[in-house]
């Protein structure tokens, strides 16, 4: 703070800080000066992403997606019927068995409009298929049908098997109300239908039957 004395001549340029000596305003050699170009470097420059962690979770939560992926077979060849050739020239079979056959194609693949069950009508499908001795069959014979199907040098073999095979099986496998599972439920206690019933052949009958004469 400049002091002015009662003379214009005397003044003083002393100020209240008590820093008489420039040095003392100096800067140390130490601390670093910032460059002309540096000078208001990071103000108003966006940060980058990686920088800030939250900014990052927040930006990787607005590029996911809201809907889920559609779902993606593994092997899209087992499900069009596309044959698989091993290394000796032979069609190498898709599933090793009727349970693969049922666990990753035809529960994978099937998807229809199901009822109630319990009596109700419509399609019905029990979890429990190889509980029933009919369905387990079905299965069975569309699955040696299927593999029978791929290995065909036919280009409308797979077709046929959909139509002639699958459709069939499936009207009578998944029947509401009269099929071998009509009656299942959710809660797993129905055990199915009866077994058929049925009476020895007659002595008399069972030649004609087996095309022999009956031993007396």
């Amino acid at each position: 703070m400049v002091d002015f004395a009662s003379d214009a001549d005397d003044w003083s340029t002393q100020d209240e800080t008590n820093y008489e000596d420039p040095a003392d305003y100096a800067v140390e050699e130490s601390e670093p000066e910032a460059a002309d170009d540096d000078l208001g470097a990071g103000w108003g420059v966006p940060a980058e992403p990686d920088a800030d962690p939250v900014f990052a979770a927040e930006t990787a939560e607005e590029d996911e997606p809201s809907d889920p992926e559609p779902m993606v077979f593994s092997d899209p060849a087992l499900y069009g019927g596309t044959a698989i050739v091993g290394e000796e020239g032979e069609v190498e079979p898709a599933y090793a068995n009727v349970v693969e056959f049922v666990e990753q194609f035809f529960t994978q693949v099937i998807r229809r409009k199901m009822g109630m069950g319990g009596g109700s009508s419509g399609n019905v499908w029990d979890p429990r298929w190889a509980l029933y001795p009919e369905v387990a069959g079905r299965l069975k014979a569309l699955w040696f049908a299927y593999e029978e199907a791929r290995a065909s040098d036919k280009p409308s073999a797979m077709s046929a098997w959909w139509i002639q095979h699958f459709d069939a099986h499936f009207r009578v496998i998944c029947d509401g109300d009269n099929g071998p599972m009509s009656d299942a439920t959710e809660e797993g206690t129905w055990m199915g239908h009866p077994a058929l019933k049925y009476e020895p052949v007659p002595r008399e009958l069972l030649a004609d039957l087996l095309d022999e004469r009956a031993e007396d």
